[in-house]
């Protein structure tokens, strides 16, 4: 009898472990969506919140991936204070532990690229795109992270690129193709259609261009960028 009470305490402890950490799990996903939220409303305030939340979620590798999310995701909005930068190079410089393999390691490596590349340190993007490669080269974000790369290397004359609106389908038609699962990190679909978007914009396509500003805001009804390039178009008569 004892022992069967022994054995029913260590399962109950065992199920309150795992229920701690399934919760935990549910407040780092809820705060993601915070972070994913901010960025496309613009709202750097709730990327931080957000941010400071995560800061106290602990060291877990899904911790750490979304406190480096939430730091991408201020940059690229912008008008970055110390801190911000320091987050952000922090995210550069990651180092993924070797013994992470396949998916799980392709999307932390994708991340420190991203984070590499809106930092300006080219080589650390190209050595963490590698690493990814590697790992998982069906990722989306591989080919969104080098369409980036493609236009800032175009400059003013992105629009006329033909490389780099290829970058982009590519990038669109990789997201198109990939199956996600529940736990996958879900940024960059959104972004790379709305990129597309204004690439055909800039040449003049303006059915082509609402119809990729559509798709992007039904994936992000709160993507600002997307939503005033759409009253753009809404205004022109050539549609």
């Amino acid at each position: 009898m004892r022992l069967t009470k022994g054995l029913a305490l260590i399962v109950a402890c065992a199920l309150c472990a795992q229920l701690a950490v399934a919760a935990t799990s549910a407040e780092i996903t809820d705060l993601a969506g915070r972070v994913g939220y901010g960025f496309y409303y613009g709202d750097a305030r709730a990327i931080e919140a957000a941010q400071a939340a995560l800061e106290r979620q602990g060291d877990s590798p899904e911790a750490l991936y979304y406190r480096d999310f939430a730091a991408l995701r201020r940059a690229q909005l912008g008008n970055v204070d110390r801190a911000a930068s320091q987050r952000l190079e922090a995210c550069a410089d990651r180092e993924i532990d070797p013994k992470r393999k396949g998916v799980a390691a392709a999307e932390a490596w994708v991340l420190v690229a991203a984070c590499a590349f809106v930092a300006n340190d080219d080589r650390r993007a190209v050595e963490a795109l590698e690493s990814a490669r590697a790992n998982d080269d069906d990722n989306p974000r591989i080919a969104l992270v080098e369409a980036w790369r493609a236009q800032r290397e175009a400059g003013t004359a992105a629009a006329e690129a033909p490389e780099v609106s290829a970058a982009f389908e590519a990038a669109v038609a990789a997201f198109d193709a990939w199956t996600p699962t529940i736990d996958d990190p879900d940024w960059g679909n959104a972004e790379a259609l709305v990129a597309l978007g204004q690439l055909a914009l800039a040449r003049g396509q303006t059915r082509t261009a609402r119809d990729l500003m559509e798709r992007a805001l039904l994936l992000a009804p709160d993507y600002r960028l997307a939503v005033e390039l759409r009253g753009k178009l809404q205004g022109n008569r050539a549609l």
